[in-house]
């Protein structure tokens, strides 16, 4: 144990220095060598409790519990741009879902507030921002795309034809009833076949990234190299999830581009990947801390655009209510 509590600052720093080649294996490694981290059992759960580390200054946070287990390192890059992302690895066992905590339980899309006060009130474990339907609904004749909360239609309506170049291109992230992602082309299925899959939820924004595998080449040529905030979500298996944020257009990070972000996913094994809504409205959040800094932000605090619904994962009576920091702009 001496031993492993003098290697431990080396192997962080390591993993901080070279952020494209350390990847979530190194942090499960560290995390399950580190003396006053508990020992998982054989599934790589808690067997009781639960376990919570926020790690800020060396960029590193765990969550574990019987069901769920969270691990997020930030990384950082100088070269050819600066750049800073969280990468989040998630998995899950036994009943543990997806859901759409709202400011207003079963009111989605309604009312908005600042996101980390979604997570605190829902004492949501761990949490990114949605799609692009938040704040433009309950406006039917706006063409967002397919849109379901809670096995209910709010959108329907989809462009039959897509401007090049143009956010969102109202392409697919359908939750299956399994705890799966899928991804579809926007007019791939009718909301209604959505519902006959058995999917409560579908969001709309996009592209969809990889597929089965395959990246989704066509869409990346054409959307994939611009440099923004940015969120994606990716399944390496229907118990095994991976979130990204990519911080931009602050002094510390430029934004990053879906190519970029692609290939991270591909790196952590995932076999679909999407893009979420980006921009001041990217964040990740865990324990009710949102990590990132939303540039271009009004606020003092750097927080994210207001938000009617998280994407969110795990609940625990840990999540305490705190006021964000103010930044240094």
């Amino acid at each position: 144990m001496t031993l492993i509590r003098r290697i431990l600052p080396l192997l962080l720093a390591l993993l901080l220095l070279f952020p494209a080649a350390a990847g979530a294996t190194v942090a499960q490694r560290i995390g399950e060598e580190r003396a006053d981290w508990p020992e998982l059992n054989e599934e790589g759960f808690l067997d009781e409790g639960e376990f919570v580390y926020e790690g800020e200054s060396e960029g590193l946070w765990r969550y574990v519990s019987p069901t769920l287990k969270i691990e997020i390192i930030r990384k950082t890059t100088d070269t050819p741009k600066k750049l800073v992302w969280w990468e989040a690895e998630v998995w899950t066992r036994g009943d543990e879902r997806w859901f759409n905590p709202t400011f207003k339980e079963g009111k989605h899309l309604s009312t908005s507030t600042w996101p980390y006060l979604l997570a605190q009130q829902h004492k949501v474990v761990f949490a990114i921002n949605n799609d692009y339907a938040q704040g433009r609904y309950p406006n039917k004749n706006t063409s967002v795309g397919i849109v379901i909360r809670e096995g209910k239609i709010l959108w329907s309506k989809v462009r039959k034809k897509q401007k090049a170049g143009a956010f969102p291109n109202q392409d697919i992230l359908a939750f299956m009833p399994d705890g799966s992602i899928a991804v579809h082309d926007r007019l791939e299925y009718t909301a209604q076949e959505y519902l006959d899959m058995g999917c409560q939820t579908v969001m709309c924004f996009g592209p969809w990234l990889i597929r089965d595998g395959q990246i989704n080449e066509t869409a990346l040529k054409v959307l994939g190299k611009n440099n923004n905030p940015r969120t994606v979500l990716g399944m390496v298996d229907s118990h095994h999830y991976v979130a990204i944020v990519a911080e931009g257009r602050t002094a510390r990070s430029k934004g990053t581009n879906l190519t970029f972000l692609t290939e991270r996913l591909l790196d952590k094994g995932c076999t679909v990947g999407f893009n979420l809504d980006g921009g001041e409205t990217s964040f990740m959040m865990f324990m009710g801390v949102q990590l990132n800094v939303a540039g271009g932000a009004s606020n003092k605090y750097g927080n994210a655009r207001r938000a009617t619904e998280l994407i969110a994962i795990g609940v625990s009576d840990q999540v305490i209510e705190r006021k964000p920091q103010v930044i240094k702009k």
